[in-house]
């Protein structure tokens, strides 16, 4: 039988899941835009199935395994109009803390990874980056300028 629909590609293993990543058919810089910080929200835990004890529903309860895929920051999109949240896999903590970032300052995310995955009926984006740092300005100032004229 013939395939129907999109092929991302292969799935990519970030720590304890695989994920679709449809980041190459994506400009990053026109879908996102201006990045701007906006804070640290904390540890992006692993959790797994505790097959000892059950949720109302039949479900299993999730455990913390004690491991993080990432630290998850907000950062505000110009383009989404809206905050979205990057789980930044290769800093710590105290590495983002470390960079002083103030509320509102533009920063810039290094290696971003976009990932879709469909829970029932439900499209499930993730952002992932490996690092963020704050946005180094490269337009010249007044006295940055050189004249080559000579006197």
């Amino acid at each position: 039988m013939a395939k129907i629909g999109l092929n991302y590609g292969d799935k990519l293993q970030i720590a304890d899941k695989s994920y679709r990543v449809i980041t190459e058919g994506l400009n990053i810089s026109e879908v996102l835009g201006k990045l701007t910080f906006r804070g640290i929200e904390g540890a992006d835990l692993i959790y797994e199935e505790d097959r000892t004890q059950r949720n109302d529903d039949g479900s299993y309860a999730q455990i913390a395994t004690g491991e993080a895929r990432g630290i998850v920051v907000g950062i505000h999109s110009s383009v989404q109009h809206e905050t979205l949240f990057f789980t930044i896999a290769d800093m710590s903590e105290q590495e983002i803390k470390d960079l002083g970032l103030k509320y509102r300052e533009e920063v810039e995310l290094e290696d971003i990874v976009v990932t879709y995955s469909s829970i029932g009926r439900n499209d499930n984006f993730k952002l992932y980056a490996s690092k963020l740092k704050a946005k180094s300005d490269t337009t010249p100032t007044k006295g940055d300028v050189k004249s080559d004229t000579k006197k």
